[in-house]
């Protein structure tokens, strides 16, 4: 072979491995995770009694518990923060200034839906209150719920706070915001179907959507008001487990009771007293930005949080106890029932639209939700401090203003929980934060 065919063939051969090279290099198109879906009734069963039996038989985590050695997030940087970017959480209030004005508009743009008529697709499929799905005069789609009847402004009011808080803190939420409608003005989509009580498809009639109106708090004058949660943009996947990882996602690597983000919302949630805070009220979407197709995680449904409950006001024990608590069940056994338990101590506001939620008897260490999660079972002090950065950083405007969003008629109410969202947080700061740096920083 002459030396210009060689040359001619070693050009060719570097053109043809440039050329594998190159095509190699393309980014694979992401894959959309399959839907996952989960039962209420099956994660009440099974962090009520499943796995709280199996971690009194976990050997591991008995030694790490004698031994003072617990697992710490595996999730943060040098700094012991987390490691970003991040689909869970986001910097903002504890690590960088939010205003108030930004608070309010959220996710943005924290308007509601436009006036004018309002189109029902479909019902609310999930949850203990009635609600359907709408799309209003500009094509945008909400889902509407409602306050359960006697309990006027109480679940629309927390959700208005909820998702302020919770995206001040740094969390993915729905856009979230009160209004008001009446049935007619209202209409029903051509396509729109609810389900049977036999799983059967069925055209949604004007007598179904009364039906639904019929169960829910209407207002003095006729109308009805409701929280109205603007779409998340993406397609939705179900929710996100407080444990394990998804395991059709390639990024969720970390097992989630080892995220800091998953763990420290505790501390946001006993401030906020969020004990609902359970797997079935978070979403994943499916979203694609700047040419990049990945899974984020939602936080949804504050509809009980701070005094309201699950169709009406939280017990006294909220915070206290959970719905199976072994060892409240031991202590009154051993006591025969005669040991006073912390929260007979504590005093109902009588204010319809708050329900019950307080701050004098309210214990900043060793709150609890309605039943174990996951990553709360398994926070360390440094987890909880973490969160305790965030409660710390609200100032008594932010806090105000994020109540005022409810639009409570009774004045009261705007005051009181104002009132009490300052003291639980001043509670958690001197529990968690006292003599630190972050503990004096400025109301």
């Amino acid at each position: 072979m002459s030396r210009l065919s060689r040359r001619i063939l070693a050009l060719l051969l570097a053109l043809g491995m440039g050329l594998g090279t190159s095509q190699a290099a393309e980014p694979a198109k992401a894959a959309k995770p399959r839907v996952h879906s989960l039962s209420y009734s099956y994660d009440i069963f099974d962090n009520s009694l499943v796995r709280p039996a199996t971690r009194v038989l976990d050997a591991a985590r008995l030694c790490r518990k004698v031994s003072h050695h617990p697992r710490e997030a595996a999730n943060v940087d040098d700094a012991d923060q987390v490691r970003l970017p991040s689909t869970w959480w986001q910097p903002r209030l504890g690590f960088r200034a939010v205003t108030v004005e930004q608070m309010l508009r959220g996710p943005g743009p924290g308007t509601g839906p436009a006036a004018g008529r309002w189109t029902v697709s479909h019902p609310k499929d999930q949850g203990v209150t009635p609600g359907f799905q709408v799309k209003d005069s500009k094509g945008d789609k909400f889902l509407l719920k409602f306050d359960a009847p006697g309990f006027n402004e109480l679940s629309t009011g927390a959700g208005a706070i909820g998702s302020r808080l919770f995206w001040a803190a740094g969390y993915n939420v729905p856009d979230d915001a009160i209004a008001t409608f009446r049935a007619e003005d209202l209409d029903i989509g051509k396509d729109a179907t609810y389900k049977d009580a036999h799983g059967k498809e069925q055209p949604i009639t004007q007598q179904y959507l009364q039906q639904i109106l019929s169960r829910v708090a209407r207002q003095p004058d006729g109308s009805y008001r409701c929280i109205a949660s603007r779409y998340l943009p993406g397609a939705p996947l179900g929710p996100f487990e407080y444990r394990g990882r998804r395991n059709d996602d390639p990024d969720d690597r970390i097992p989630h009771e080892l995220r800091r983000e998953l763990r420290g919302l505790w501390t946001v949630c006993a401030w906020a007293n969020h004990a609902d805070s359970r797997a079935p009220n978070s979403l994943d979407m499916w979203i694609t930005e700047n040419g990049r197709s990945f899974v984020r995680h939602n936080l949804i449904d504050f509809s009980a949080v701070v005094g309201a409950g699950p169709g009406g006001p939280r017990a006294y024990q909220t915070g206290f106890e959970y719905y199976v608590d072994f060892n409240r069940m031991a202590l009154a056994t051993a006591t025969l029932g005669l040991a006073p338990f912390r929260w007979e101590a504590s005093v109902d506001p009588k204010i319809p639209s708050v329900g019950f939620v307080e701050s004098a008897v309210f214990d900043p260490e060793h709150w609890r939700p309605d039943y174990p999660n996951p990553a709360f079972d398994e926070r360390t002090v440094r987890d909880i401090r973490w969160g305790a950065r965030i409660v710390a950083a609200f100032t008594d405007e932010h806090i105000r203003a994020a109540v005022e969003t409810a639009h409570f008629s009774d004045p009261r109410a705007t005051e009181y929980l104002t009132r009490v969202l300052i003291e639980r947080r001043d509670k958690i700061v001197r529990q968690w934060l006292a003599g630190s740096e972050t503990a004096g920083s400025k109301r």
